[in-house]
């Protein structure tokens, strides 16, 4: 009866290893917008289906149209039910040609709820320590300031967002994603 207790508890201990744990939320890896072949959220944050249960993600201040070298304030705005945490992370990339992927103007915060790192040459805005708590339990928002290119090139913004339970697992957190192309105004 021992050994066989022993190794349920064995058993458990990997199943529980083999579940990713998110990074912490104040620090959420580079790579996740779902732009480009990048994952999504979706890599830590598993159990349910990318855009599920009638939430979103979406960017707003865009023009439909962009003057190269121009300064546009975007909000990033996550809705979903019983959001408890939030983050999102966002890339402005060229999105077609020889530079294909590449940044495209800069991303810089407007405000302490949300920062940017750079990653192999690529710019992500996400979520700062103080943006992971949302205003209200419907979702949350977070501002930062696009740059756009000084050349103009055609452009690719992907944002993926969580709104998340809190329950300090990977599980039962719901991912959004958005992308917007921009072509440069005449």
């Amino acid at each position: 009866m021992r050994n066989a207790l022993i190794v349920v508890a064995v058993l458990a201990l990997a199943g529980a290893a083999a579940v990713p744990r998110p990074p912490s939320a104040a620090e959420p890896p580079a790579g996740f917008t779902g732009g480009f072949g990048e994952p999504t959220c979706l890599h830590c944050h598993i159990g349910n289906e990318v855009n599920a249960f009638g939430g979103s993600i979406r960017l707003e201040g865009l023009p439909a149209t962009y003057v190269p070298g121009e300064a546009y304030v975007v909000t990033v705005r996550l809705q979903a039910d019983e959001t408890a945490v939030a983050g999102f992370q966002l890339t402005a990339r060229v999105s077609t040609g020889p530079a294909a992927g590449a940044n495209a103007g800069s991303l810089t915060p407007v405000d302490a709820r949300t920062t940017t790192k750079d990653s192999l040459g690529i710019t992500y805005a996400h979520q700062s320590p103080a943006g992971t708590v949302p205003p209200d339990p419907s979702g949350s928002s977070w501002a930062v300031t696009w740059t756009a290119p000084r050349d103009p090139v055609p452009v690719a913004l992907h944002v993926t967002g969580n709104s998340g339970n809190a329950d300090e697992s990977p599980l039962g957190d719901l991912v959004y994603t958005q992308e917007v192309v921009l072509e440069p105004g005449r």
